[in-house]
């Protein structure tokens, strides 16, 4: 895998190339279950695949089913813990094989941006009716914190096989993002998550969008 450094330089190039990663070619599959399609569908809608991968995607996907059917039967009707994670394993795997680092990291940003997003949101009206902040503030803590939680999910999954160092690169981007809050804002947002103000704000706040 290319260097991180590298890697997050093209994030901003990954998300304006997610309005094109929509196009299903449905003539090459064809002859693939709905259910297979639809799984192919969910990975395309956030990353563009040439035909064939689409088509090395759907019966990966195929394989992934029949092992499950397979799992359940043998156990009830139930899909243990270890068969899930076993599933899951098979599709990063296959995911890796067959997309670039820029095509891997173009999906976890597509597949986790509502989810932080959501939680960006969450946490900065939660310190916004806490602590009184205005609503320039709001913003800036909401900013933050979605890309927080997005570089988080994404680089947990792109340095999976390298856990340490994907800890540090998370440790690393939340130090910056709660600085630019600090720099912006005058307020610090601290680890236990309470808040301090370290500069008298401009009282020209703007309103949410």
């Amino acid at each position: 895998m290319k260097k991180l450094s590298i890697v997050f330089a093209t994030l901003f190039i990954a998300l304006c190339q997610q309005a094109a990663a929509q196009t299903l070619d449905t003539g090459a599959l064809r002859g693939f279950s709905p259910s297979t399609v639809r799984e192919t569908f969910e990975v395309c809608r956030y990353a563009k695949l040439t035909t064939d991968q689409q088509v090395s995607l759907a019966r990966a996907v195929d394989d992934e089913n029949a092992l499950f059917v397979k799992m359940i039967a043998g156990n009830n009707g139930v899909l243990a813990v270890r068969d899930r994670n076993r599933l899951a394993k098979m599709r990063d795997n296959t995911l890796r094989r067959l997309l670039d680092d820029e095509t891997l990291l173009q999906y976890y940003r597509g597949l986790y941006d509502a989810e932080a997003m959501a939680e960006g949101t969450g946490i900065a009206n939660d310190l916004q009716k806490k602590y009184n902040l205005t609503d320039q503030n709001w913003k800036f803590i909401r900013i933050a914190f979605y890309k927080i939680a997005l570089d988080s999910r994404v680089i947990r999954r792109m340095m999976a096989d390298t856990p340490a160092k994907a800890r540090k690169e998370i440790e690393r981007i939340r130090r910056e993002q709660l600085k630019t809050i600090e720099e912006k804002g005058g307020i610090r947002v601290n680890d236990d998550m309470t808040v301090d103000v370290v500069r008298p704000f401009d009282p020209v706040a703007l309103r949410k969008e």
